[in-house]
């Protein structure tokens, strides 16, 4: 009887024994936090395995994440992570739900007569991720990339800016004055500009005024601020100026970039005993 009883109990061990591990081996020490993770359009995507799987510190550290399918850009990208030999497979969705912010030039644009203008031309600043396309929007809805006056007169636009997943900026309005009403003088041909250390830098040329009649006043133009040095490489401003007969005025800032002249650091790694001509850096 006696040897019955034990031989029970041992019967009982090995099958409490038997059924802990298979849980053991069902039971898994890493499981994914969900399907999906979604991440907005230029924000830094995470390659920590604890922001995906749930796991204690030890098996954390083991945790591989394979994200040899992920682009940076939008769409849904397979992925997985791997612990033991084990594949846990989830996707990132990479999307874009951020409106453009948008600044214009100015909010009186001076034109003449037949000239055709572009929407993108008119604004100075795009806040976004993504390429964007501007348009001149009706009242009946249809958008126009450009625009073209035949009769002088003053004109209120709307312009649209939406980027290519089709997230629209703030409406914007401006002031179209074409021929001679205009009052509002302008000036072209300020954009930022890079320049070799060393060179000369004509901080007028290709720039031009106009009074917002047609008639041209580069001549006019003052510069409020000039710190250009082309033999110290950095960044620089320039700030233009120009007033009309109406006494209507506007500035414009330029930066100006003066880059490291590449030839010189040829030159230098050439007098050096040690340097790596294709990473163009000497070693002293």
């Amino acid at each position: 009887m006696k040897k019955k009883i034990i031989g029970i109990v041992l019967t009982f061990f090995v099958v409490v024994s038997t059924l802990l591990t298979i849980f053991a081996f069902r039971i898994t020490p890493v499981t994914l936090k969900r399907d999906t993770f979604v991440y907005e359009y230029g924000t830094p995507i995470s390659n920590n395995p604890a922001d995906y799987v749930n796991a204690n510190a030890n098996v954390i550290n083991e945790v591989q994440l394979n994200f040899s399918n992920l682009k940076n850009e939008i769409g849904v990208y397979k992925v997985s992570a791997s612990y033991a030999g084990v594949e846990f497979p989830f996707y990132i969705k990479i999307q874009d739900t951020t409106k453009p912010v948008v600044t214009l030039k100015q909010v009186v644009f001076n034109v003449n007569l037949n000239e055709e203008i572009s929407a993108l031309n008119l604004i100075d600043k795009v806040d976004d991720q993504s390429e964007v396309i501007a348009y001149f929007l009706e009242d009946d809805g249809t958008k126009n990339t450009t625009l073209k006056f035949t009769k002088k007169g003053s004109y209120i636009v709307n312009i649209l800016v939406e980027d290519v997943v089709g997230n629209q900026a703030a409406k914007l309005r401006a002031k179209i004055v074409v021929g001679s009403l205009g009052n509002h003088p302008t000036l072209e041909g300020i954009d930022d500009v890079e320049i070799v250390q060393g060179t000369h830098f004509d901080i007028m040329e290709g720039v031009k005024a106009s009074d917002g009649n047609g008639n041209d006043i580069t001549h006019q133009i003052k510069i409020l601020k000039n710190t250009v040095n082309t033999e110290e490489v950095g960044t620089y401003e320039v700030i233009y100026s120009i007033t009309n007969s109406q006494g209507n005025n506007i500035q414009r800032t330029r930066k100006v970039e003066v880059i490291k002249n590449e030839s010189e650091k040829k030159n230098e790694c050439n007098f050096s005993d040690d340097c790596d001509i294709r990473s163009h850096l000497c070693h002293y």
